[in-house]
C-alpha cells in the first residue's frame, strides 16, 4: 500500500465520521491536547459512556490511541477538522453575500420609492450595484465560495 493510498479516506467515511455535532465536538477538543476516554467524557459534558463509546467507534479512522492510551487526532483526523474549519469559515461568507443582496435591493427600493427616478436615485443605483459587483467579484472569484449546496 502506498503513502498516497494508506492516506486517502473516502468522502462517505469522513461524512460519516463527522455527521454529528458531538464527533465534531470530540475533534476540535482532541485538536487541543490528547485525552483519556473519561477525561474526553467529562470535557465534552457527555453523561452516557455508551454514548460516547458509539462515537468514538464512528471517528475510528480519524482518531487513534497513543501510547499511554489517550485519544488523538491521527493526520486523517487533522485533515477532516481542517474541512471542518473552511466549511464553517465560507457559511459565514455566503449568509454575507445574502445579506448584502437583501440590503442591495431593499436600499435600492426605499431610495426609488422615496425619489422616484431622480439624478438621486440613479446615483445611489450605481454605487450600490458597484458595491454588489465588487462584492460578488471578491466573493465567488477571489475567495472561491459557492452558494450551492455540495
Amino acid at each position: 500500500m502506498t503513502e498516497k493510498e494508506e492516506f486517502s479516506l473516502n468522502s462517505d467515511e469522513v461524512f460519516d465520521a463527522v455527521s454529528h455535532p458531538l464527533r465534531i465536538k470530540i475533534l476540535k477538543r482532541l485538536a487541543k491536547s490528547p485525552l483519556g476516554f473519561s477525561e474526553l467524557k467529562r470535557a465534552i459534558n457527555v453523561e452516557s459512556s455508551g454514548a460516547l463509546d458509539f462515537h468514538l467507534k464512528k471517528m475510528q479512522s480519524l482518531i487513534e490511541s497513543n501510547s499511554d492510551g489517550r485519544y488523538v487526532l491521527n493526520d486523517k483526523g487533522s485533515a477532516a477538522l481542517e474541512a471542518i474549519h473552511v466549511i464553517e469559515q465560507y457559511g459565514w461568507q455566503k449568509r454575507s453575500f445574502l445579506l448584502n443582496l437583501l440590503v442591495y435591493v431593499l436600499l435600492n427600493i426605499w431610495v426609488l420609492a422615496i425619489f422616484s427616478f431622480s439624478s438621486y436615485s440613479l446615483v445611489v443605483f450605481v454605487l450600490s450595484t458597484l458595491w454588489l459587483g465588487f462584492y460578488s467579484y471578491w466573493t465567488f472569484i477571489r475567495r472561491r465560495v459557492s452558494l450551492r449546496q455540495k
